[in-house]
């Protein structure tokens, strides 16, 4: 099964190795900027969290279309959809 994360025209996922890396990466940046906002305007704190939630959210999508797209690898996933 092919798994796209928003259009068609986006590469398709491959796995959950890939999608962990990208979450990796998002994870060493992202807080390291929302503390930078928090710093320079602590008034922002309600919009921050909300900012918070909706990456963490977007996280979980990406990680879950991972693991979508490695179950479904292979014809043991399709093989075994068509028994059910």
């Amino acid at each position: 099964m092919e798994v796209r994360m928003e259009s068609k025209l986006e590469a398709a996922v491959n796995g959950i190795a890939p999608v962990l890396t990208a979450i990796q990466k998002r994870l060493q940046s992202d807080p390291r900027e929302w503390l930078q906002t928090l710093k320079h305007d602590p008034g922002s704190f309600v919009d921050l969290e909300k900012t918070v939630h909706a990456a963490f959210q977007q996280m979980a999508d990406q990680l879950v279309a991972g693991l979508l797209a490695q179950a479904t690898q292979g014809d043991d996933f399709a093989q075994s959809a068509k028994k059910k």
